[in-house]
C-alpha cells in the first residue's frame, strides 16, 4: 500500500509541476527535464507514468477538467435538473444564474490556483491541441449547456440560436476577465490584490451586468 501512495504522489507532483512549466512555456518551449526538476523526480519518471510529454500534456488537461468539475460540477448539475423542471420559476432561472455567476467568481477569481488553469487553458484557446478537446468535452460545453438551458427561457431564446450563444460567451467572458486582465484591474483599482471584500465587489459588478441581460428579455 505504501508503494501504491508514493506512486500516486510522485504521479501528481509531477502533474502539477507540468501545470506550471507548461502554463509558463507552453508545451514546445516546455522541457520533460524543467518538469522532472520541478515536480523532484526522475526524468524517468515521465514516460513510466505518462507514456511521454504528450500524455503528461493530456494529463495535466484532464487535472485542470477534474478541478474545475470538482468546484462548480455541483452547481452546474443542480441548475441544469431545475432548467429542466417545467415548473422552474423564471425568478428561480434568474437566482439560479446569478448563483452560477457567483460561484465562477469564488472559481476563477479567488483560489490562486485558477491562475496555472487559466495559463494553461488560454494558451490552449491560441493554439488548440487534443488538450483542448479535453477542456472543452468535460468543462466549457457542459457549462454551456447548463446556462442555455436557465438562461435561454428568460431571453426567449432556442438553444440553438446563435444570439443565445453570443450572449453565454459574453457572460463567462466578463468572469474570466478578471482572472486572466488581474494585473490591469488591479493597476487601474489600485489594489495590490484581490481580498475577500474585493471578491464581493467584482462578485456584485457581474451580477448587475448579468441582471441587465436577463432583464431584457422580460416581458414589458
Amino acid at each position: 500500500m505504501q508503494v501504491v501512495a508514493e506512486k500516486a504522489d510522485a504521479r501528481q507532483r509531477l502533474i502539477e509541476a507540468a501545470l506550471k512549466v507548461f502554463g509558463e512555456h507552453g508545451f514546445k518551449g516546455a522541457s520533460t527535464r524543467a518538469i522532472a526538476g520541478e515536480a523532484g523526480a526522475n526524468i524517468a519518471a515521465i514516460p513510466y507514468y505518462f507514456g511521454g510529454k504528450e500524455g503528461l500534456y493530456l494529463a495535466v488537461a484532464g487535472y485542470i477538467a477534474d478541478q474545475i468539475t470538482g468546484s462548480m460540477g455541483p452547481g452546474l448539475n443542480a441548475a441544469g435538473k431545475l432548467a429542466d423542471d417545467p415548473a422552474t420559476t423564471p425568478e428561480q432561472r434568474h437566482q439560479a444564474m446569478l448563483a452560477l455567476a457567483d460561484g465562477f467568481i469564488s472559481m476563477l477569481v479567488g483560489t490562486e490556483e485558477a491562475a496555472l488553469w487559466a495559463r494553461f487553458v488560454v494558451r490552449e484557446q491560441f493554439d488548440p491541441t487534443e488538450a483542448f478537446d479535453v477542456l472543452y468535452d468535460r468543462v466549457m460545453g457542459p457549462s454551456y449547456v447548463a446556462i442555455a438551458k436557465l438562461l435561454g427561457p428568460l431571453l426567449g431564446l432556442q438553444p440553438d440560436s446563435d444570439v443565445l450563444k453570443l450572449r453565454i460567451f459574453s457572460v463567462i467572458g466578463q468572469a474570466l476577465v478578471f482572472r486572466v486582465a488581474r494585473a490591469a484591474i488591479l493597476r487601474r483599482l489600485e489594489w495590490d490584490a484581490y481580498t475577500p471584500e474585493r471578491l464581493d465587489q467584482i462578485r456584485a459588478a457581474l451580477r448587475a451586468n448579468l441582471i441587465a441581460i436577463m432583464d431584457a428579455g422580460r416581458p414589458a
